[in-house]
């Protein structure tokens, strides 16, 4: 059976589209003017209707939800974000969830190197809303420069995301919050 050319130039069009789509936000640089916290009717009607799908859901009191990302790894090192949102207050937090071996150190130590700024150390020892999005937000644009990332383990340091699929698991999360915070 032969396909028609106009029929299989929409298909590879078609097909385009969603691979460029899974990329969203993927060039988007963070404006940390914006950092806020309320969730807007909008942006919160599209991630009900659109994004949240998939994330696996938890809500213990029925008050707020936590939102993780299905495709998070749950196994070995990883420290992965969680968007916990409050929908009597209409307000959305970012939190930075990791593997056991990472709980037990005093805190999270992570050394970014880029060839362009050179080497950075990122430190989240005390939580609170406003650290956490800021430490997810340097590992999201480290992840947005290919930079190399590296995690503090019992005196040593060693790659937290092993894999481009192992970045994109940390990304898109981080996308979404943008998008839901009005940040994006």
């Amino acid at each position: 059976m032969r396909i028609p050319n106009q029929t299989l130039m929409l298909y590879v069009l078609f097909i385009s589209v969603l691979f460029v789509s899974c990329k969203i936000d993927s060039d988007r640089k963070v404006n940390r003017d914006k950092f806020k916290f309320k969730v807007e009717a909008d942006a919160s009607l599209f991630f009900r209707n659109v994004r949240q799908i998939y994330y696996d859901r938890e809500s213990p009191d029925g008050k707020w939800q936590a939102y993780r990302f299905g495709n998070r790894p749950t196994e070995g090192t990883f420290i992965n974000p969680v968007i916990v949102i409050n929908w009597l207050k209409d307000e959305a937090y970012l939190l930075v969830e990791c593997s056991e071996d990472l709980n037990e150190e005093e805190f999270l130590s992570l050394i970014i190197k880029s060839p362009y700024t050179g080497i950075d150390t990122i430190i989240l020892k005390e939580r609170g809303r406003e650290r956490m999005l800021e430490f997810g937000s340097k590992i999201y644009e480290a992840i947005q420069h290919q930079d190399s990332i590296q995690v503090k383990i019992k005196d040593s340091y060693t790659s937290i995301f092993k894999s481009e699929a192992d970045r994109e698991n940390f990304r898109i999360p981080m996308s979404d919050y943008y998008r839901l915070t009005s940040i994006f």
